[in-house]
């Protein structure tokens, strides 16, 4: 029998993914609540995170970008999804983060394209996946951003960009 406190931390994490719920059946819900030990190294589906962030990546790769999809994995002891229509080029943006990655799965998905439909199937074929990060102008991502031709992501996607300094330039009267 688990612990009282064991049981609210499931009921609690499963209540803040709750909309991810909605979209599964009965049998999926069930699945989802009955993995036992919900600690980090427990017992779950073989060979792969039961969460991951999904990661645009374009021709390039900025680094708060990369600081912030890092510190959400480690947080949310998730894997990372990277997101390209260039699997390699992906390979070669990675080699400056190879030693904070440490620990982290990576996973890459090729997109057959830049649409939004490419973009769908891509995270309807992961299960696992909490929200997407984007962050540079060449993302494929950002094609679920536009919103056009209806279609929404099913993810919600945070997006990140450079520390702004606007608080430390006033000064006071």
């Amino acid at each position: 029998m688990k612990r009282l406190a064991d049981q609210i931390k499931q009921a609690l994490e499963a209540l803040a993914f709750a909309d991810m719920g909605e979209r599964s059946g009965r049998r999926a819900m069930h699945e989802a609540l009955s993995l036992g030990d919900i600690s980090p190294g427990g017992p779950g589906p073989a060979g792969a995170p039961r969460r991951l962030i999904a990661l645009g990546v374009g021709e390039t790769l900025p680094g708060p970008l990369m600081t912030y999809a890092i510190g959400a994995c480690r947080r949310m002891q998730a894997g990372l999804l990277f997101l390209s229509t260039a699997p390699l080029r992906v390979r070669e943006l990675l080699r400056d983060y190879l030693p904070e990655l440490q620990g982290i799965e990576c996973r890459t998905e090729e997109l057959t394209g830049t649409s939004a439909g490419a973009l769908l199937q891509a995270l309807n074929r992961h299960g696992g996946v909490l929200f997407a990060v984007t962050g540079a102008d060449d993302d494929p991502l950002r094609a679920l951003l536009r919103g056009k031709g209806g279609h929404r992501s099913p993810v919600p996607i945070v997006m990140v960009g450079p520390k702004s300094g606007g608080r430390q330039g006033r000064s006071r009267p």
